[in-house]
């Protein structure tokens, strides 16, 4: 498998995994359990296993062997080269102490050490370092005592609306860096464990949630409902669909009913959200079907990794959507017929 992978080893995987998955589709919950679990213990996945643990520790290396905060930052965030992952916790705590680049705290918020190993990062650091960030302010926000309804969370959420001017939650820059490391350009093995490790990786990002946001403009005045809405507008502006999914669903859940002028200033936006996520959904279900060879989705796969590092989820589907000519009028259209509703309005469920 490891030596013909396009020609037998990822074809051969897909066989195991799918005869794994068959006998997932059994009633029983057990059962069920049992065959995913053994999907996952498979030759073919315990080859791929292997390949991405040693993109992991080829990777962290070359972070090392550049040096620079970032870099370091990133590779303890990985796990670095020591056994226990303590020790690489440990470090990028204690780095996110002494640089100001917000990434490296952002990365030590993340990986916080457990059971008093160190002493972690404050969460209010990061707004310290990035307060033009709404992510700051909403890891933050995460951390108030004393709930949705306290001075603290009031104070918070003005600051956002004060001083709050984009959404950059790094992982497009980790995706960035990490692409920027020696990459294996031939199809094969290595070329699927490299973009398996970006995609997993990502994935599994942390991201502040949105309830705190909700509840404590939910629990403000008119006034405060005001200063929301200038958080949702910055939050609109950022590079990943749930940013601007979130934002939609504040203004129609909580905005809206009390300031429904403000539906001029969002329609719009909600009529480019939904062409987006009419768009986006066949786009990635396409891109992850099999091709005609095992291997020949590899390059389509990486460019499109490519293209949302630099441009952002958004910033990635706008930009093929002008390039096909899509018509966003109808897309947005279809979304509606589909839901029996626009994004701005009253969900029937939620009644």
């Amino acid at each position: 498998m490891k030596a013909d992978w396009c020609g037998f080893g990822a074809a051969e995987h897909e066989r195991q995994f799918d005869a794994a998955l068959d006998r997932a589709r059994a009633e029983n919950v057990r059962a069920r359990t049992e065959a995913i679990e053994e999907a996952r213990q498979t030759p073919g996945a315990e080859v791929m296993k292997e390949a991405v643990a040693q993109v992991r520790g080829r990777w962290v290396k070359a972070l090392m062997r550049r040096g620079d905060p970032r870099s370091l930052a990133v590779a303890d965030f990985l796990g670095g080269l020591d056994e226990d992952a303590a020790a690489a916790r440990a470090r990028l705590q204690a780095l996110a102490r002494t640089t100001g680049d917000p990434m490296v705290t952002a990365l030590a918020l993340q990986r916080p050490c457990e059971g008093g190993g160190c002493r972690n990062v404050e969460a209010s650091q990061w707004s310290r370092l990035e307060p033009a960030n709404l992510q700051a302010w909403l890891i933050l926000l995460e951390d108030v005592k004393g709930g949705a309804r306290s001075s603290q969370a009031s104070y918070v959420v003005e600051r956002m609306a004060a001083e709050g001017h984009y959404s950059r939650t790094y992982e497009r820059e980790f995706k960035a860096l990490l692409l920027s490391l020696p990459q294996t350009e031939t199809p094969g093995l290595m070329n699927e464990a490299e973009m398996q490790f970006i995609a997993g990786t990502a994935a599994a990002w942390q991201i502040a949630g949105y309830k705190p946001l909700a509840e404590a403009c939910q629990a403000g005045a008119a006034g405060s409902l005001l200063r929301c809405e200038t958080v949702l507008d910055r939050l609109w502006e950022g590079d990943s669909q749930l940013d601007r999914a979130m934002a939609l669903g504040m203004v129609r859940r909580l905005v809206l009913p009390a300031h429904p002028e403000l539906r001029a200033r969002w329609e719009p936006r909600a009529r480019e959200y939904e062409a987006f996520a009419a768009w986006n959904n066949p786009a990635l279900q396409k891109l992850a079907q099999r091709g005609e060879s095992p291997c020949s989705t590899q390059p389509e796969m990486r460019r499109w990794i490519s293209g949302a590092a630099e441009l952002g989820e958004w910033g990635q589907g706008r930009a093929e959507m002008r390039a096909a000519g899509a018509d966003e009028a109808a897309l947005s259209a279809q979304w509606r017929r589909d839901r029996g509703r626009g994004t701005l309005d009253p969900d029937p469920a939620r009644r």
